[in-house]
Order: structure tokens, then sequence, then C-alpha cells
């Protein structure tokens, strides 16, 4: 097995480009367009199956409606057959709801993403995504833990109460 984390990063970075810009028709270069199994499974969806749900999904999405920004980080992969690699990352997006009444401040969270992607002529594409957000009781706790007065944890760690 070949490290390729590299190659993903360079990946990721170009796509994540594309996507922040609501530019669909790069999303949609990334993917292997003549595989019908595609899986993509995104936190905010249902999952998809097949390269017309995918693509249906990809140029749905209306830049009218939000602004978003999205970065990725801790990227592995590897190969683990010959042109297929295997992938994982963390992921984080913030959004703004330019319609919404329900979220009328910005929002964000993060994944992590595991994928994998074929080797095609014209380089790797997608073909499975599978995202998984962090559940919601640790996203919480580390809220929590971020607003705690850096005051207290010097106490703390004078009494031997280190974390």
């Amino acid at each position: 097995m070949t490290d390729m984390t590299g190659v993903v990063e360079q990946i990721l970075t170009d796509y994540v480009d594309r996507w922040n810009d609501y530019n669909s028709d790069g999303m949609i270069s990334f993917w292997d367009a003549e595989d019908e199994g595609i899986i993509y499974v995104a936190e905010e969806i249902d999952t998809l199956h097949g390269w017309n749900a995918l693509e249906g999904y990809i140029r749905g999405i209306n830049p009218e409606f939000a602004e978003h920004l999205i970065t990725v980080r801790d990227v592995t992969a590897r190969t683990v057959a010959p042109g297929v690699i295997q992938a994982f990352w963390s992921m984080s997006w913030s959004i703004y709801f330019v319609t919404e009444n329900l979220y009328p401040k910005p929002i964000g969270g993060d994944v992590r993403v595991t994928a994998l992607l074929r080797e095609k002529d014209d380089g790797w594409k997608f073909f499975h995504w599978i995202e998984g957000p962090i559940a919601a009781l640790f996203q919480l706790q580390s809220a929590l833990e971020k607003k705690v007065d850096p005051r207290l944890l010097e106490k703390l760690k004078a009494k031997g109460i280190t974390f």
C-alpha cells in the first residue's frame, strides 16, 4: 500500500476551491461520471445513489440562498488496490442562509469524511464519499470547554489537577 496523502490533499484543495466558489461544473469534474454505483452521504441530505442523483444535487446548489466556506485538514490516504485510493480527513463547514429565519446568523460544524477514488485516464475521481458528523453531545462538550476561563485552569493546575 502506497501513501497517497499528498495526492489527495491536492485533489481536495482543488475540489474545495470549486465548492466554495459554487462551481458546479468544476465540482462534477472530480467525480467518476461513468460509475452508476456512486454513493454520496453528506450530513445535510439523504443518501444519494448513482451518478444522476449526485449530478442533480451538485447542479441544484443555489448560491443565492446561502454563502459558505469549507475547509479540510488531517488528510490521510493510501492505495488499497491498483488504481484505488482510500482517504480520510476532517472537514469544517460554515454557512450563512440568506433567506433563513431559523438561523439568522452564520453556523458551522465539523464532519469526518472517508472517500474512495478511482484512477481514470484524466486523473483520480471520487466514486464513494461518506461524511460522519461528530455527535452533538461531543460538540456541546467541546464548546463548553472552550468557554472555561483560563484562570480556573491555572487554579486547578496549582492543585495538581491537569487535563
